[in-house]
C-alpha cells in the first residue's frame, strides 16, 4: 500500500487513504494478539456481504482455540460525514409512540371495566371513542416529547451497519476534520453510541497518524444475536448477487427499504409495534364487549320490552305481604332451654339504670323498676324516633358538635335519659356509638341540636340554662364532644 506520508495543509484526507492508514493501524495494534503463526493473516479493504453489508477494512487470523478472529472498520472522510452524524428517526418515534398509546388505552379500559368512571351503553359508543382519542393525543404527545432525544431515535448509519453483523471488534475511523468541534453534539452522541455499542472510535490526522478515541469491547455486548458474514470484494461480490448467487433477501436485510444504498436502509423495522397496536385493538374490542353486557342504559323498542315483560318469571309472583324494614332498632331474641326463642323487648324483667347517670334527678328517676314494653310505650320511652341508622350522618362535611349527656349500654336507659330531657322542654335523641367509635354496642345519648362547631354547641346549653329550662347543677355533668362517621 503506498500512500504519503502526511498531506498538504489544504489537502483533505480523502476515503481511501484513511482506509489505508486504518488498515496499517490495525497490523500494529493486533501485532501481539495470540495467533497461529502459520495461519495467514487476512488484510483487505473494501468488501461487501449479504444484503449490501459494506466493510471498508477488514482484518482476520486464526486464534489458538481455533476459531477465526475478525475485525472490521468503517472509514469516513469530510465529504462522507453523514455516515458518523445522527439523523432523528422521526418514523420510528412516531410508531413506537402509536404503540405505547394503544397500550394506554388498553390499560385505562381495562381500569374503567373495573371500577367505572365512564359508564358505556349503546348510546355513548361514539362519548368513549372520543374520550380514548383524546387520551391517546395526550399520551401521544408526551411520549414524542418526552423520548425523542433517546439514543434508540438517533440513527447513525456506520453504528447502524456494525450492528447488522458479527465481529469480534469494531471500529470507525474517521478523518480529524469531519468534527472540528471537540464539544460537537454530534460526536457526542457518536461517542455515546460507540460506548453503548462496543465499538471502536479512531481518528486520523493530517499527519496520518492514528489516534485511539474510544477502544471497542473485548466481550460481544449483543450475546451471540449476530451472525458472521462472508465478505467478499465488492466487485465480486455485485457479480455473485447479479447471478441471484448471493443477497436473496436484500429487502428483509435492509428494513424493507426501497433504496439498498440509502443511508436510512438500516432503520428499525416497524413489525412489533404494528403488531402490538393490533393486540391492543383487539383488547379493546373485548372490553368493550363486556361492558355493554352490563350496560348503564339499555335502549330497546317498545314491543322487544313488552315482550320480555311478558316472559319474565317474576311477573307471576305475588306482592309480599310483609317487607324488611330498615331500622336500627331490630327485636332482641333470646334462646330458651327448651329450645324456643323468646323477645326480649316483651319479657318481664327488672332493670336498674347505673349510677353514672347525667344527674340525680334522672337517677332518681331510674332507680324504679321497669316492666314491659307496654309501660315503656305509655311513658313515652319506647319511642322509636330516639334512634336514627348511620347511613342519616354520612353527610357530615367533617366533624360535628353534640352536647352530651351520657353514655348507656341499654336501649331502654338511654331512652329513659331521653324522655327526662325531653320533659324539660329542651329536644333530645341517642345516637349508636357504633356509627361514630370502633364499639360495637352502646347509645350517646345528646341534648339539643347537632351543631357546626362546639362554640355553637356551648352557647346553645348556655341559653337553656338563661330561659331556666335546666338549672347549672342539672347540666354539671354534661360535655360538649366532637362526632365523626365512622365510615370504613
Amino acid at each position: 500500500m503506498n500512500f504519503p506520508a502526511t498531506i498538504m495543509e489544504d489537502q483533505q484526507l480523502t476515503e481511501n487513504i484513511i482506509k489505508k492508514v486504518a488498515l496499517r493501524f490495525f497490523r500494529h495494534y493486533y501485532k501481539f494478539r495470540l495467533r497461529y503463526e502459520d495461519q495467514p493473516v487476512v488484510a483487505k479493504y473494501d468488501l461487501e456481504g449479504v444484503g449490501g453489508i459494506v466493510a471498508d477494512g477488514y482484518y482476520s487470523f486464526k486464534k489458538p482455540d481455533g476459531k477465526l478472529f475478525t475485525a472490521t472498520f468503517e472509514a469516513t472522510s469530510k465529504e462522507s460525514k453523514d455516515e458518523v452524524m445522527f439523523k432523528a428517526d422521526k418514523r420510528t418515534l412516531l410508531w413506537d409512540g402509536l404503540a405505547v398509546t394503544c397500550i394506554s388505552m388498553v390499560a385505562l379500559a381495562f381500569f374503567n371495566l373495573r371500577s367505572p368512571f365512564h359508564s358505556l351503553d349503546n348510546t355513548k359508543i361514539g362519548e368513549r371513542t372520543a374520550l380514548l382519542f383524546l387520551v391517546g393525543l395526550v399520551v401521544l404527545g408526551l411520549f414524542v416529547a418526552i423520548a425523542r432525544n433517546f439514543r434508540r431515535y438517533r440513527y447513525i448509519y456506520a453504528v447502524e451497519q456494525f450492528k447488522k453483523y458479527f465481529a469480534d471488534e469494531q471500529w470507525i475511523a474517521l478523518s480529524t476534520d469531519v468534527f472540528e468541534n471537540s464539544n460537537d453534539r454530534y460526536l457526542r452522541e457518536l461517542k455515546s453510541q460507540c460506548v453503548f455499542n462496543g465499538l471502536g472510535l479512531l481518528t486520523i490526522d493530517k499527519n496520518l497518524d492514528p489516534k485511539i478515541i474510544i477502544t471497542p469491547s473485548r466481550h460481544d455486548i449483543f450475546a451471540g444475536k449476530r451472525q458472521a458474514l462472508d465478505f467478499l470484494p465488492q466487485k465480486k461480490a455485485q457479480e455473485v448477487a447479479q447471478k441471484g448467487k448471493l443477497d436473496l433477501f436484500p429487502a428483509l436485510m435492509s428494513g424493507g427499504s426501497r433504496q439498498p444504498k440509502s443511508l436510512l436502509r438500516y432503520r428499525k423495522s416497524n413489525h412489533t409495534q404494528i403488531a402490538l397496536m393490533a393486540a391492543s385493538m383487539v383488547l379493546l374490542a373485548v372490553i368493550f364487549m363486556k361492558e355493554m353486557e352490563n350496560p348503564a342504559l339499555q335502549v330497546v323498542e317498545k314491543q322487544e320490552f313488552t315482550e320480555k315483560i311478558a316472559k319474565s318469571k317474576s311477573n307471576g309472583l305475588e306482592e309480599p305481604s310483609t317487607y324488611l324494614p330498615d331500622s336500627s332498632s331490630m327485636p332482641k331474641r333470646k334462646k330458651a332451654a327448651d329450645g324456643k326463642f323468646w323477645d326480649l323487648e316483651n319479657a318481664q324483667e327488672t332493670t336498674t339504670v347505673p349510677a353514672e347517670s347525667p344527674t340525680n334527678e334522672l337517677a332518681d328517676n331510674s332507680k324504679r323498676s321497669v316492666g314491659t314494653t307496654g309501660e315503656f310505650t305509655e311513658k313515652g320511652v319506647g319511642n322509636l324516633d330516639i334512634l336514627y341508622d348511620c347511613s342519616r350522618f354520612y353527610n357530615f362535611d367533617g366533624k360535628k358538635y353534640i352536647v352530651e349527656v351520657g353514655e348507656y349500654n341499654e336501649y331502654k336507659l338511654a331512652a329513659t335519659a331521653v324522655t327526662a330531657i325531653r320533659s324539660k322542654g329542651v329536644f333530645s335523641a341517642a345516637l349508636l356509638k357504633s356509627c361514630f367509635t370502633d364499639e360495637r354496642k352502646g347509645y350517646m345519648v345528646y341534648a339539643g341540636e347537632i351543631y357546626n362547631s362546639a362554640a355553637e354547641a356551648s352557647k346553645e346549653m348556655d341559653a337553656w340554662v338563661a330561659k331556666q329550662k335546666m338549672s347549672e347543677k342539672f347540666v354539671a355533668n354534661w360535655k360538649i364532644r366532637a362526632i365523626e362517621p365512622n365510615i370504613k
